[in-house]
């Protein structure tokens, strides 16, 4: 039997990685905002989420399960990012990532824009995408 494809649209481009670049967040700072906020200041139209660590105040999350989208709460503070990865495309950005609360459980999803707030710093971790 073959497996179904997924349902999802999917785009192959080509490609080269440009500049670097790595930022601390000071408390209270979106999580999301500053990632697009990075990339207007230095020009970037398209960037790769490479990582980020550090602590929010709380999560936000969702995600879609089996009735469709979910959100996810986590209350803080001091939410620990255990990883951070995703895109910032024309200034909007998807990310995703992995909470862990101050019991040690685990939360998966995507950021909700200005519900992701660092709590004492949030280091982020962008690199340019230069589609041929």
């Amino acid at each position: 039997m073959t497996p179904a494809l997924p349902s999802t649209t999917t785009q192959v481009q080509q490609g080269r990685l440009g500049r670097l670049v790595v930022a601390r967040l000071k408390p209270n700072e979106d999580v999301i905002d500053s990632a697009e906020a990075l990339c207007a200041s230095h020009g970037i139209a398209c960037a790769v989420v490479r990582g980020g660590l550090g602590s929010l105040i709380d999560g936000e999350l969702r995600y879609h399960g089996e009735r469709g989208h979910q959100a996810i709460h986590v209350p803080g503070p001091g939410i620990e990012i255990l990883s951070l990865s995703g895109e910032v495309i024309a200034g909007r950005s998807h990310l995703q990532a992995v909470l862990a609360d101050a019991d040690g459980k685990l939360f998966a999803g995507c950021l909700q824009r200005g519900r992701n707030l660092s709590f004492i710093t949030v280091e982020l971790t962008l690199q340019e995408w230069l589609p041929d």
